[in-house]
Formats: structure tokens, C-alpha cells, sequence
């Protein structure tokens, strides 16, 4: 199970562009779009591996108007989200930063 020490892995397969503040992330193999809002695709920016769910709650609580509480609670459910549609992977250990 996901929790605040994990960190999300993003699969190499998924291509990421910016749309105003929104983003849209595609899953080349499979051809499936997915969208985010400005705050997802902050997080999908953030998220390259070296930094657990708890190391990007807080940087997300120093962006926007949010709680670490309702920041740890928001990534998390979106971070099981992309893990079931296979846009990222959970690891217990940090990985080499990957390229956003």
C-alpha cells in the first residue's frame, strides 16, 4: 500500500505537456490521454523519483493554499489513481531523478 514515505516512479511510456496551467499525459503504448489539473500537474512535474509522497505534500503546501494534512491526502489519492492506469509505479526507495 501507498503511504506518505513512497515514492512514485512515472512510466517511461508517458509523455507529459503543459495546456495553460493543466496538462495532459499520454500513454504512448496504449494511446490513452489522461488530464490534470494546475495542482496534478505540478505534482507530475515534482515527482521524478527522489522525492516521497511527504517531500511533495510539502512542496505543494509551499505553492498553493493547502493544508500538508490535505496535501498528503490529495497525492496520495491521486498518486493511486496514475499507479492504476499505469502511469506510475511505487517504489520504497528514491530512484535517480528522471527527466519531467
Amino acid at each position: 500500500m501507498m503511504q506518505k514515505n513512497s515514492f512514485l516512479i512515472k512510466d517511461s511510456d508517458v509523455l507529459f505537456t503543459s495546456m495553460g496551467e493543466d496538462a495532459v499525459l499520454l500513454h504512448i503504448q496504449r494511446g490513452d490521454y489522461y488530464s490534470l489539473n494546475h495542482v496534478g500537474a505540478r505534482l507530475w512535474v515534482l515527482a521524478d523519483g527522489s522525492k516521497s509522497i511527504a517531500d511533495l505534500a510539502g512542496l505543494i503546501t509551499e505553492e498553493f493554499d493547502i493544508t500538508r494534512e490535505q496535501a498528503e491526502a490529495d497525492i496520495l489519492e491521486l498518486a493511486e489513481q496514475l499507479q492504476k492506469e499505469g502511469l506510475v509505479t511505487v517504489s520504497e526507495a528514491p530512484q535517480d531523478s528522471q527527466p519531467a
